[in-house]
């Protein structure tokens, strides 16, 4: 077990240092001494392309009205920073990151499942069982929840359930998640795209369950209420609450069998 923990808490320190905004703002920091102008970037990176209204919306009223941001936006194309298309009216980035940055970020942006049970949630601040990640216990809450008597039982029943995976289920490499159907009206290239990314991340989770699976394919997943009292599994590549495919993969890890009287 003690081994077991480690394995934990270094996987969690993975994750530590792959929180995805802060990985990309050093990844881009050399481009400019302006916070402004790497926000930008950041964002584009993140959206791939993005037209004035969704900027002006994204950065006003932080970095000003949306005409100071506006202008902000031209000064950051002179620098040549991004790339603006007279044609669609869109903004898109001169600037990628390492292909190995890129990949470390696909596996470990997002909590892993824990491979030991979570530890017990015993106040709305504790985070959702981590060893090392702490937050609020509702997600989005800022402060509003902090002393609301909120129903921990229920997470920690929750954060108890371990599952393992499916491995005859992971292997077909079936579903949705893999083989999305156009949708009425999606032009041809935007359907690649989604089917591209879909792709990804089916080769990515499929990794992260691949590692599941050589540390014991027993792990458990948390659990956060939102602010309308709801439950959710804290999961990106495993997740109970995912498509079709993300719960045809799990199951309980702790079989008990049914029988008949």
């Amino acid at each position: 077990m003690t081994s077991m923990i480690e394995t934990q808490k270094n996987l969690e320190e993975l994750y530590s240092k792959n929180q995805l905004l802060e990985v990309l703002r050093d990844q881009f920091a050399e481009l400019s001494d302006d916070p402004f102008e790497i926000d930008v970037i950041i964002q584009i990176y993140l959206h791939k392309q993005a037209d004035v209204p969704t900027l002006v919306g994204l950065f006003s009223p932080k970095w000003g009205t949306p005409q100071d941001v506006a202008d902000m936006l031209i000064v950051a194309v002179e620098n040549d920073l991004l790339d603006f298309s007279m044609e669609t009216e869109k903004f898109s980035l001169k600037y990628g990151i390492s292909e190995d940055v890129e990949n470390m970020l696909a596996r470990y942006q997002f909590p892993l499942p824990m491979v030991v049970r979570p530890l017990r949630i015993k106040h709305n601040c504790m985070g959702s069982g981590y060893f090392q990640k702490k937050g609020r216990i509702v997600l989005n809450g800022s402060d509003v929840f902090d002393d609301e008597d909120l129903c921990l039982d229920h997470i920690n029943r929750a954060n108890s359930v371990g599952l393992e995976l499916n491995l005859n289920v992971v292997a077909s490499r079936e579903g949705n998640m893999i083989n999305p159907i156009r949708k009425i009206g999606e032009g041809f290239d935007d359907f690649k795209k989604r089917k591209k990314q879909a792709e990804v991340f089916y080769d990515t989770s499929l990794e992260v369950m691949q590692g599941l699976s050589a540390l014991g394919n027993e792990f458990w997943l948390t659990h956060k209420y939102d602010r309308r009292g709801r439950c959710y599994a804290v999961g990106y590549h495993v997740n109970s609450q995912g498509t079709d495919y993300n719960k045809a993969v799990l199951d309980l890890s702790r079989k008990e069998p049914i029988c008949e009287d």
